[in-house]
């Protein structure tokens, strides 16, 4: 059976074995001699680029001298290194960036979410998600599973995960859908941003400039492996995950910090467009 394809697992597996090859003061090469392996291999396993098996793993561990804690807890992550996740199940004709995305964030311990016009997937309500697809030109056929998906992927709000969404007033303002939907997003917005491990805040419109500006980003990040940068596009997402790629964006998130509401402005502001949603019924009245 050929092997499952490597995802944020194996990032994180090869990430550890990094530092324990160069904690044991041993260069790639000499890593690579000491297991006979091609230098590349070792390489592309460091890099997250290549599954690894448990033997291979204990191997390198003997290598590398490591003992006790560390390595039961190298070991255990080198066993469920293939295991399925539910991303895996039932998966067939959703986009492969959703599984991808929905793999990241099963295994993240923090992830910002920048979205100046849309409110972002892991905060949308199944109504608001469905009329923007509809509006974006997407197959109805599929978007039931889609939003199934995205009700699985947003149970990760209720673990201990850190997630801070930046949203745009612009956002919050137009009109996905029609009002009563809008105004049902909006007391989500309010409802999700009262657990202790969210926090929303809104970037006014009348910031001024800022690196933000050029458009939205999420990103990723993990106890054992690089940080992710997802960049997503009209057809397609794209993740980033080399440093000189992610460190932009990564300098992006203070300076939205500087510029939006605090968490009590922004559900303030929230309320208040919800509550002239509900008395007026229209778009009108968020201009």
């Amino acid at each position: 059976m050929p092997r499952k394809p490597p995802g944020v697992k194996a990032k994180g597996l090869g990430a550890r074995l990094r530092v324990c090859r160069e904690e044991a003061g041993l260069s790639l090469r000499e890593a690579s001699e000491a297991v006979d392996w091609d230098k590349s291999t070792l390489s592309r396993l460091e890099t997250g680029k290549r599954n690894v098996n448990a033997d291979e793993v204990a191997q390198l561990l003997g290598v590398f001298r490591v003992r006790g804690q560390v390595k039961k807890e190298i070991m255990a992550l080198a066993r469920t290194l293939e295991e399925p996740g539910w991303w895996d199940q039932g998966t067939e004709g959703l986009p492969k960036e959703s599984v991808t995305l929905a793999e990241y964030e099963d295994m993240a311990t923090r992830i910002t979410d920048w979205a100046p016009l849309l409110i972002p997937g892991l905060l949308q309500t199944p109504d608001y998600l469905r009329a923007w697809l509809l509006s974006s030109g997407s197959n109805p056929a599929g978007i039931d599973a889609r939003i199934a998906m995205r009700a699985k992927r947003q149970q990760i709000l209720r673990t201990p995960l850190t997630y801070v969404a930046y949203l745009g007033e612009a956002a919050l303002r137009t009109l996905v859908g029609d009002a009563a939907t809008l105004a049902r997003q909006l007391a989500t917005l309010r409802e999700v941003g009262r657990r202790d491990n969210v926090s929303i805040r809104v970037v006014p419109s009348n910031a001024g400039p800022h690196a933000g500006q050029l458009g939205s980003f999420m990103t990723l990040e993990f106890p054992s492996a690089p940080p992710v940068v997802l960049v997503e596009l009209l057809r397609s997402s794209i993740f980033m995950d080399e440093q000189r790629q992610t460190e932009p964006y990564f300098a992006t998130l203070p300076r939205l910090a500087d510029v939006a509401m605090s968490e009590t402005e922004s559900a303030r502001l929230i309320t208040h467009l919800q509550t002239r949603l509900k008395d007026h019924g229209g778009a009108g009245s968020l201009g």
